[in-house]
């Protein structure tokens, strides 16, 4: 019985075990310097003192490579042992590169090849038995869910929950009450005044309900004690944002929308993320100005034409600016009109695309420019995807709170681009909105972070896999039948690259 471990605190638990690897290697590069330094010059407390920033910086380097290459997550179990084993030791052997490059590059003495062999095998053996321990328990975190079905509405959002498919997640049963018999084939585990003795005996995690549900005042005592026994009661969207980090589109409410407008403080949004934004998109474009010279040669040399392409998109509240890019389609992409980029990483593959910018789009070297736009504060680093006012128009039309991914800055990476591959219809479009939803409620320091380091992987690595599910179009009217279109809807011819 997982009760509520790592699917109930996915980002406390990445952040934790990111932490560890850093002090795992942070306290490797201390045990290895008095086992093995030997300098006559300086005792092996004064070597600590003097490679310090080269332990840290290559500690946090090496947790990164980790986190990139999805050994904290439970997305890559399909690895195998032998596998995940193999990749912590390339992991391994990045952070010595980089910290035997910085003990020349900082240090007067750089570290000898005993010291460093000594520390690789105290931080290998280390890291294999932490992750280990963690391959164990994402592989054994199972949460035993029950369903409370009151009427029509709960049994129609039930269905949902089993067209999502989360993983990790094992459905025992459903707790039929108020005097209503569930029509469906599950199995019905009892009456919800036998609640807690189900709970007991079947072991339950968690206890799903819907909205409609939590508002009655009769199961509202029960669910109470419930929650001070330990066993936690949520709607069905709080489960899908713990497990698999995206909110579902069917089962987002008015009432779940204003409570996650509330969750991001005004001081992360204005200052600490403003902060960030600067002094990010600072160094981003002092470290990429010999890159973004050599693409604008290559743009320039390769085809005729504006070396930049500037494009009218909608920002936070909807205000407008002009978004530079570098240039990677021909002159004539959009004498059709409007259309969706295709396919690829980015739309790379779309046949406007030329040989030069297909390589641009591959690597993202064509947003360097989009620094300049966040610098003055249109974009920030971390946020949805700007789109073009009148794409937006015509998608608000088809997706319910589809304007509501506009209410902070766009980013040039974002919770959604990571997870989801280019879009090219009203369906990926909405889901997409599913994981900005996501965002919006959950933003903060440390889910950027990682997000900036899930952009480095979709670079390396190529595109965003989808998390496949069979979408059921809609929302639920209150007898628990589909309502906003319970069909999926045609793709949308607008938008650009």
């Amino acid at each position: 019985m997982n009760s509520n471990g790592l699917l109930g605190k996915h980002w406390l638990q990445v952040s934790l075990h990111f932490l560890l690897d850093a002090a795992i290697f942070s306290a490797s590069c201390v045990l290895a310097a008095y086992w093995a330094i030997d300098y006559a010059d300086f005792s092996p407390q004064q070597a600590v003192w003097a490679y310090w920033p080269d332990f840290l910086l290559s500690a946090f380097a090496f947790s990164s490579t980790i986190y990139i290459a999805g050994l904290y997550t439970s997305h890559t179990l399909n690895r195998n042992g032998y596998r995940r084993a193999f990749v912590l030791v390339v992991c391994v052997l990045i952070a010595l590169l980089l910290l035997v490059a910085l003990s020349y590059a900082i240090t007067a003495h750089p570290l000898g090849r005993v010291y460093m062999a000594k520390m690789a095998g105290i931080v290998l053996v280390l890291a294999l038995l932490h992750h280990a321990y963690l391959l164990y328990t994402l592989k054994n975190m199972a949460e035993r869910v029950a369903y409370i079905v009151t009427g029509q509405f709960d049994e129609g959002e039930m269905h949902i929950f089993s067209d999502i498919g989360l993983e990790h997640v094992n459905f025992v049963g459903v707790i039929s009450g108020l005097g209503y018999h569930p029509v469906g084939k599950e199995r019905v585990l009892g009456m919800v005044d036998q609640l807690e003795e189900i709970v007991r005996s079947e072991r339950i995690d968690r206890v799903l309900v819907t909205g409609k549900a939590l508002n009655d005042a009769a199961l509202c005592s029960q669910f109470c004690k419930l929650r001070y026994s330990g066993v936690t009661v949520v709607p069905l969207v709080i489960l899908c944002e713990e497990v698999d980090q995206y909110a579902p589109l069917e089962l987002i409410t008015p009432e779940w929308l204003l409570h996650a407008s509330g969750e991001p403080h005004l001081l992360y949004i204005r200052k600490v993320k403003r902060l960030f934004d600067i002094v990010a998109a600072s160094a981003g474009l002092i470290l990429g100005l010999p890159l973004l010279l050599l693409s604008i040669l290559a743009v320039r040399l390769t085809s005729r034409g504006p070396v930049f392409f500037r494009q009218t998109r909608s920002g936070r509240f909807g205000k407008v600016f002009s978004m530079v890019k570098l240039r990677s389609m021909r002159l004539d992409a959009e004498k059709a009109g409007a259309q969706w980029a295709q396919g690829g990483n980015s739309g790379s593959r779309d046949p406007r695309v030329t040989l030069v910018g297909r390589f641009l789009r591959r690597f993202r070297i064509d947003e360097i420019p989009q620094l300049w736009n966040v610098l003055k504060g249109d974009m920030s680093f971390v946020g949805p995807r700007p789109e073009r006012p009148e794409m937006i128009k015509d998608l608000a039309a088809q997706i319910p709170y589809y304007e509501e991914r506009m209410m902070i800055q766009p980013g040039i990476t974002g919770w959604a681009q990571v997870n989801y591959p280019y879009g090219a219809s009203v369906l990926d479009a909405r889901r997409k909105l599913e994981y900005d939803l996501y965002y919006l409620k959950h933003m903060g320091l440390f889910l950027d972070a990682f997000i900036l380091l899930d952009t480095v992987r979709t670079v390396l690595f190529g595109g965003a896999r989808s998390r496949e599910r069979r979408v059921t179009v809609g929302s639920l009217d209150k007898h628990g039948e589909l309502n906003k279109g319970g069909t999926r809807p045609a793709d949308l011819e607008v938008g650009a690259a």
